[in-house]
């Protein structure tokens, strides 16, 4: 997170003047929190943060991007003797890419704390690196499978384990992770530990499923209906309707160029739900000089962390990427999500327009909406979410993150990339032959008239077919 001061949304502002150092009393942390950028807490970490310093097992829920990961990672920090080299905490995170953004954070919230060792435990990586990153390791944070086998191996020293938190708690405890929780658990149940779970959702049943692994926790929730956070405008745009599924591809493809062209944006994540359009996606728009990246789970663990580490070094601008990394991933300079497919689930939606508009900042949020998908655009519509055709000029609200002067160069040498034409080559497999199709020009950034979606038919389409023709995909 940026050191710059700026003006911050609803989502993390609070009523009282109050300000982290009233809140702890390590002055080490304190100086981490501000070279963090953090000086005055956002709602949930002046909620949780005195609580959780008292020892009290917590169910804290609050909106993604509003700095729940701050909170545990101060009632961690605070709770570890820095002079004794063996775990004292664990967390516990859904996928890989968390677990190793919260190792990060909490690194960078205790860079002043000399001595801390923390350090992440996830699978795709060597087994042997781990047994050596646990020495003098009193941070663990890993995802589920890698802390099971660790334990299981008794390669953990469980002895002084004073803490547990369960991150995106909603995810672990789905019946892909719940048997590995609760077999973490059980290995800890005859030590005395304070227990803390996060996550944007809490149901009734998931909040009985935890109380298994809390002692009268104190419940902390910050929102009553759906998680939206305040500043992140959601849009959606119609396609032209096709019931070939590769022009529907090669449509949407063109619309991506063609918002990217049209809104600025500091770095832009889009969603898709295949793995060959997340590689052709990537592949194309690095050739129209949109420095991009792509992620998904086929990739080893060793490129996954490459990408995530060039998109946080702003060596790219653009991530195209599966739900793997729909959840918690914080970019600050995110200000742009393209859905170029719609989730199943109105849940995966909001996580994946809650990746912009993190801490209190502008985003937004834009879905392309073919005719498959008009059905869940009502169900979002219906639900309360506050979705609108895509308008003839978008600006961001006013609280628009400051780049950094390192920052705006980046900013200006990936912009400097970008190319208006270029003749592509393209493999027609069925032909079996290669042929140079008219050159592709950038559709023009003239505002395109949008229409309000319809229950059954779908309105006239606002985006035509050009002649790009992007490489064949197999569905």
């Amino acid at each position: 997170m940026s050191s710059l001061q700026l003006k911050r949304s609803l989502d993390v502002q609070i009523d009282e003047q109050v300000e982290f150092d009233s809140l702890l009393q390590n002055k080490q942390l304190l100086s981490g929190l501000k070279k963090a950028g953090y000086e005055r807490p956002s709602p949930i970490q002046l909620k949780a943060i005195p609580l959780g310093r008292l020892g009290m097992d917590l169910i804290a829920q609050a909106k993604s991007g509003t700095g729940k990961t701050v909170v545990f990672g101060v009632i961690t920090l605070e709770s570890i003797n820095i002079k004794l080299k063996s775990p004292q905490a664990i967390i516990v995170a859904p996928t890989r890419e968390i677990a190793v953004q919260i190792r990060d954070v909490i690194r960078n919230l205790g860079q002043d704390m000399t001595g801390l060792g923390c350090e992440a435990f996830i699978g795709g990586l060597s087994v042997s690196s781990d047994y050596q990153h646990l020495i003098g390791c009193q941070v663990i944070v890993g995802t589920p499978g890698r802390l099971m086998a660790l334990l299981d191996d008794n390669k953990i020293d469980t002895s002084h384990i004073k803490l547990v938190v369960l991150d995106e708690a909603d995810k672990l405890m789905s019946d892909t992770f719940e048997p590995q929780i609760n077999y973490i658990f059980q290995r800890l149940k005859k030590i005395f530990h304070q227990s803390i779970t996060f996550s944007a959702t809490f149901t009734d049943d998931l909040l009985l499923s935890l109380q298994k692994f809390l002692k009268s926790p104190q419940i902390i929730r910050l929102t009553d209906g759906l998680p939206t956070l305040n500043e992140v405008q959601q849009y959606y745009v119609l396609m032209e309707p096709s019931c070939d599924k590769l022009i529907m591809y090669k449509t949407k493809f063109e619309a991506v160029e063609k918002l990217l062209s049209k809104i600025p944006f500091y770095q832009c994540m889009v969603f898709v739900n295949s793995l060959p359009r997340s590689i052709e996606l990537s592949n194309w728009l690095n050739d129209m000089g949109w420095k991009s990246g792509h992620i998904n789970s086929n990739l080893t663990q060793d490129k996954r962390l490459l990408v995530m580490e060039n998109m946080r070094d702003f060596k790219i601008r653009i991530l195209v990427c599966s739900d793997l990394i729909a959840r918690g991933i914080d970019i600050d300079r995110v200000n742009l999500v393209i859905n170029l497919d719609i989730p199943w689930e109105v849940e995966t939606y909001l996580h994946r327009v809650g990746r912009t508009g993190r801490y209190g900042t502008s985003g937004i949020a834009i879905n392309l909406i073919g005719p498959d998908d008009q059905a869940f655009l009502n169900t979002l519509i219906e639900q309360g979410i506050n979705i609108q055709p895509l308008p003839d000029k978008v600006s961001y609200n006013q609280y628009v993150k400051e780049l950094t002067e390192n920052e705006q160069a980046s900013l200006n040498k990936l912009q400097s990339d970008i190319i208006k034409t270029k003749p592509i080559v393209i493999k027609n497999k069925r032909a079996k032959k290669e042929y140079v199709p008219r050159t592709y020009k950038r559709l023009s950034t003239k505002p395109a008239q949008l229409q309000q979606p319809q229950p059954t038919q779908p309105t006239k389409p606002i985006i035509q077919t050009t002649h790009f023709i992007p490489p064949d995909l197999f569905f």
